[in-house]
């Protein structure tokens, strides 16, 4: 890993396996071992929670919370951690394993930000990961910086040197630094600092209630005993925000029967806009698991309306489709095709959302392996292909109709940039203001310029960004 920041350590991650066969064997791993397993697992590309399901399969849930806490701590902390790290290293320019890495970082997390967990816990575990997985010379490593950090009286600050402020915000936050200056130059300083707070904060459990099965205060009250608090969404009629589930999702009452959906607040804000009549023709033309073409479906019920959900990848319609039967969905038709070659005619649908594939920078709360993953291009690769997706979605809308456009990320080119450019050459379709398809509740949302953008450190929400374009009934087609 190179040096991006000034005493941040280089590493190879993938040098060692973390775990060998031999050690799995003779003893089911503990919480601090499956984190580091599934550490090493995000470096060959997958995903935190489907490490964790896999690894934290047999763990009490005890354990199996503090092996999401500290996997996803590391990840939201990584370039921090790695920072401070790098001030005690006597070479920090030299390529540590990243076995010996991951060590480090999910010693040093706890120790900083785990105060339930005594230091000396957190030290001597690091040492027998060190121990099973590292190479020989690794223990001895890990236990002499982790003690010498544990000792210090004060630990480095970023705003201990002279660093450009973009920079001492990126390190302090722990974001790359180039998206830290893109956020900047649109929100300036303090603003993204804020931003930043937010996305290290956990998002909240937000419920959507089914109400085609439920009612939402029926469904509250069930809840209340289940978990912590349970409270009405700000913005989403059909949200519940929850806090501290007693267990897994799944068992919660209401799960089995359909009654709700996990689905952040921001994205069930996306279905109103698609302000669905009743009778309607509604495609959902990137539909993924489904989330929000239930969504749409539950808010045309029995109003003679259909959805369709349309996405090219087999695997997640396939769960889309268990999704639809737990949900009782009916008025739903699933359909594998690439919305380039969509199978449709022209005009065929009142209203397309295009929920398309982004960067993802506005769901880091969730997700901080994110903001590790994209790169300063990412964006406007991006923006071409969801420009020709755009392209594509308007030759399905019906005159009168509505297109719209959406995003959870936040960047320039993928959010403003699609929408002018598509405007630019399509000039039978108009800005329709996000305000006169939302209830009063996501109002907050619409900016000044028509559209809606909903933020972390504003709304509380994961980071969207939506357009609603509506075709003339009197224009010709510019396709």
């Amino acid at each position: 890993m190179g040096s991006i920041y000034p005493g941040k350590i280089a590493s190879s991650r993938d040098l060692l396996n973390p775990i060998s066969p031999k050690s799995s064997k003779k003893k089911p791993l503990g919480a601090r071992a499956v984190a580091l397993a599934c550490l090493m697992d995000l470096e060959k590309g997958r995903f935190p929670e489907a490490a964790l399901e896999e690894h934290a399969a047999h763990l009490d849930r005890r354990d199996r919370a503090l092996a999401a806490a500290l996997v996803y701590g590391v990840l939201r902390w990584r370039s921090r951690l790695d920072w401070i790290l790098g001030r005690y290293l006597r070479y920090p320019d030299k390529p540590l394993p990243g076995v010996v890495l991951a060590i480090l970082e999910l010693g040093l997390f706890q120790l900083i930000y785990l105060d339930r967990v005594p230091a000396s816990a957190a030290v001597n575990e690091a040492v027998n990961l060190a121990r099973k997985s590292g190479p020989p010379w690794s223990p001895k490593l890990v236990n002499g910086i982790l003690r010498r950090i544990d000792r210090a009286e004060r630990l480095p600050e970023p705003a201990d040197f002279d660093l450009p402020p973009e920079e001492t915000l990126a390190l302090t936050q722990a974001h790359p630094v180039w998206l830290v200056r893109r956020w900047i130059d649109e929100l300036g300083l303090e603003e993204t600092g804020r931003l930043l707070e937010a996305n290290n904060v956990r998002s909240p459990l937000t419920l959507r209630v089914n109400i085609v099965q439920a009612e939402t205060k029926v469904l509250a009250d069930l809840l209340a005993g289940r978990v912590a608090s349970v409270e009405k969404a700000a913005y989403s009629p059909e949200g519940l925000v929850i806090q501290a589930p007693t267990g897994p999702i799944s068992d919660l009452p209401g799960y089995a029967e359909g009654w709700f959906s996990v689905q952040d607040e921001a994205a069930q804000v996306i279905s109103h806009l698609v302000d669905p009549h009743p009778g309607e023709k509604i495609l959902d033309a990137c539909a993924g698991q489904g989330g929000k073409t239930f969504h749409l479906a539950a808010l045309l019920h029995r109003s003679g309306g259909a959805v369709w959900g349309l996405d090219s990848d087999g695997f997640r319609l396939k769960q889309a489709q268990a999704e639809q039967s737990r949900l009782r969905s009916e008025s739903v038709h699933l359909v594998q095709a690439d919305l380039m070659r969509a199978p449709f005619r022209p005009r065929t649908f009142d209203a397309v959302l295009v929920d398309a594939p982004c960067s993802n920078l506005g769901v880091i709360r969730r997700r901080p392996d994110i903001k590790w993953l994209k790169s300063s291009e990412d964006s406007s690769r991006l923006a071409e292909r969801q420009i020709r997706l755009l392209i594509s979605a308007a030759r399905l809308v019906k005159p009168g109709g509505r297109l719209v456009y959406a995003v959870c990320t936040l960047t320039r080119e993928e959010t403003t940039g699609v929408i002018h450019a598509f405007e630019k050459h399509h000039a039978e379709f108009s800005l329709r203001p996000a305000g006169t398809s939302l209830p009063k509740s996501a109002g907050a949302m619409v900016s000044p310029d028509g559209f809606l953008r909903a933020w972390p450190h504003r709304h509380g929400t994961d980071g969207f960004f939506a357009a609603v374009l509506e075709r003339s009934t009197h224009q010709p087609d510019i396709d």
